[in-house]
């Protein structure tokens, strides 16, 4: 499958993340499949007031990269405009703790290459209403009614405990932080395959072999997007031109499923931020 969404056409929506500390509004840009090792969700999230997120971690993996402002992830540690982080599943970070400014990120959350998977929105959702009814969310954490301050626990993991009932398991830490790459300082390699086309490599991580990459794309230059055996999220940072028969413009994102492939046209010198995800098995 391969699918274009639009920022303009994706509505913004709020109350989906409640169970941190602050305002947070999304655009659902693309969902994977709930129960699949490989499920996914990529959004644009909007923050115009302060935010907090206790220190914690996940059984996922995460990427960010600031579309526009900064966004803290940890003291003395910020994502600036155009910068990539990569969260690994089971690596703590944080405390986050940002301002009054606005900010949008690019967040990709997904199973990582344990098999572990990741929890659905709607589960996350059902799970947040239902922990509601049972006990108190605050400062990014939850506690049952009866309990002291010093029993509360991540608010995720209580959630995820909550809809899975069992004890949250997290793989073995393969980084001992978040990996924040400062994009600019990056190089361009011109792509000896594809005339007008050039790269920055960003990182290529864990044995799944997730990929982070820019691409720059000349006018008039084409590209194929694409993978065997991964998928390919896409991200249009600037510039604009056309695919499938579809315009494209900036914040445009593309899906391109294992085994497809999509040629991206630039009518304008297009930079695009590519995330291939190599598909997982579930673990046994």
């Amino acid at each position: 499958m391969v699918q274009i969404v639009h920022f303009r056409d994706v509505p913004w929506s709020e109350g989906e993340e409640r169970h941190r500390e602050g305002s947070l509004a999304f655009k659902n840009l693309f969902r994977g499949e709930e129960a699949d090792p490989n499920n996914f969700r990529l959004v644009l999230s909007r923050s115009n007031g302060a935010y907090n997120s206790p220190h914690h971690r996940h059984n996922f993996d995460q990427v960010r990269y600031c579309v526009r402002g900064s966004a803290n992830i940890a003291p003395g540690k910020t994502l600036n405009q155009g910068d990539v982080g990569y969260f690994p599943e089971g690596t703590h970070y944080g405390p986050q703790k940002d301002m009054a400014s606005e900010r949008i990120t690019l967040v990709l959350q997904c199973g990582g290459a344990s098999g572990l998977g990741y929890m659905s929105s709607t589960q996350l959702r059902r799970g947040l209403e239902e922990l509601e009814q049972r006990g108190k969310f605050g400062g990014g954490r939850f506690r049952y009614t009866g309990q002291s301050e010093n029993e509360s626990r991540d608010s995720y993991e209580a959630i995820w405990e909550h809809i899975f009932n069992r004890p949250m398991e997290y793989p073995p830490q393969r980084y001992d932080d978040a990996i924040l790459m400062r994009s600019a300082s990056f190089a361009w390699t011109p792509d000896s395959a594809r005339a007008g086309v050039s790269r920055k490599l960003l990182g290529t991580f864990t044995e799944r072999g997730t990929r982070i990459e820019m691409l720059q794309i000349e006018t008039g230059a084409t590209i194929a997007l694409g993978e065997t055996g991964a998928m390919v999220l896409a991200f249009v940072v600037s510039g604009a031109g056309e695919s499938a028969g579809s315009a494209f413009e900036s914040y445009s994102a593309f899906r391109i499923d294992s085994g497809e492939a999509q040629q991206v046209a630039a009518h304008d010198v297009s930079e695009v931020l590519v995330i291939t995800l190599p598909i997982v098995s579930r673990r046994k």
